[in-house]
């Protein structure tokens, strides 16, 4: 599965050079097992080394996504995991046998654990999975062993945003393109969504965290899927525009010399969030934002010049540069890029203006299309 507010998760651990952040809503998951545990003796110790154990299998499967992405040049910036999935933030959006792969590498891991389990257990002696083996016999490898065969299972459904939608789409999109194939599979993923709200509706013998599971379950898988339309949507108007066509070109500027005093004379007169601190020769120097000022008000002397706490390593690019190269950059609203020609400042980017641009060259799109019919 692959987002997530990056604010809410916590870092946990790093590999192979790629952070690991476990989302806040697991301590939910931790609080469920505080309270079950004093009703469960010795069975919550058990409890809890399997729920840790699955909490690794995901970091396997999330890792298998982001190695098999960077075999093909693409880095993962992390690995975000909640209760009920793992998402590994790609920086890029890979398409054909390239999706299909980097899709496939998360389950076949989880087949990989599943079968060094089975072995293991059948080496020892152990049962593994005959009949009644996992409820009869309390053991935690036996419970992992299933935990992996259903993480494998579940994510080959064909329904975005699981695994096996990405497969599905990457595999009709050579016949139909990447709009319609992805339309195929949010639609999949859509259906699937409603079946398992309903499912949360009947009264399991699992008792309520499985209702609850389904239901939050269902809920990712809407979410995903409508996002993964709009996104692709969104790929399909950027396709071939340069950041130049997109820019705010009237955009306040600021100079290293302007006091603190200045710079919130200049915050109270626009809605403009970021500054650009220019040097005299138009050159981005720094920056400023609205948070990084008003917390400056109180912690400096009026007459501070921004040099001594403008952020002096500021986002710049081209004017002719791809706005697909730099989608991933202005996913945060707080983010601005500022658009320079030769190392001159023409323009900025934002999130907002972006999704302007966008939406003025969707109703053009259509214009021309209900022109055409």
């Amino acid at each position: 599965m692959r987002p997530l507010a990056r604010g809410l998760a916590f870092h946990m651990l790093t590999l192979f050079g790629i952070r690991v952040r476990i989302h806040f809503t697991f301590i939910l998951l931790f609080v469920w097992l505080a309270v079950l545990a004093p009703d469960m003796g010795s069975s919550a110790l058990l409890l809890t080394f399997v729920v840790v154990g699955l909490l690794m299998s995901v970091v396997v499967h999330e890792l298998g996504h982001a190695l098999m992405a960077r075999r093909f040049g693409i880095e993962t910036r992390d690995i975000v995991l909640t209760p009920v999935c793992g998402v590994a933030r790609l920086d890029g959006y890979p398409k054909g046998m390239v999706e299909l792969a980097i899709a496939a590498a998360g389950p076949l891991l989880n087949l990989v654990l599943a079968i060094v389990l089975f072995v293991g257990l059948t080496v020892a002696g152990l049962p593994a999975l005959g009949a009644g083996a996992v409820v009869d016999v309390p053991s935690a490898l036996q419970w992992l062993l299933v935990g992996n065969l259903c993480l494998f299972a579940l994510n080959l459904l064909p329904a975005f945003p699981l695994d096996g939608g990405r497969i599905l789409r990457s595999a009709l999109s050579f016949a139909m393109g990447q709009e319609r194939a992805t339309k195929v599979a949010t639609r999949l993923g859509m259906v699937l969504a409603g079946l398992l709200g309903l499912a949360a509706l009947i009264p399991w013998q699992f008792g309520v965290a499985f209702n609850l599971f389904l239901f939050l379950t269902a809920f990712f898988i809407l979410v995903g899927a409508s996002r993964e339309s709009s996104l692709v949507k969104t790929l399909q108007v950027l396709q071939g525009r340069r950041a130049g066509e997109a820019m705010m070109t009237r955009c306040e500027r600021l100079a290293p010399q302007d006091t603190i005093e200045w710079a919130v004379r200049l915050l109270l007169s626009t809605t403009q969030r970021q500054f650009p601190v220019v040097d005299g020769w138009g050159r981005v120097a720094g920056e400023v934002d609205r948070d990084r000022l008003l917390e400056s008000v109180t912690r400096f002397p009026s007459d501070t010049p921004l040099l001594e706490l403008m952020n002096r390593d500021p986002l710049t690019v081209a004017e002719d540069c791809d706005l697909l190269d730099v989608l991933r950059d202005l996913q945060s609203p707080a983010r601005a890029l500022w658009v320079v020609r030769d190392h001159e400042l023409q323009g900025m980017l934002t999130a907002d203006g972006l999704s302007q641009f966008v939406e003025v060259c969707r109703r053009l799109r259509h214009r021309d299309a209900s022109a055409r019919s």
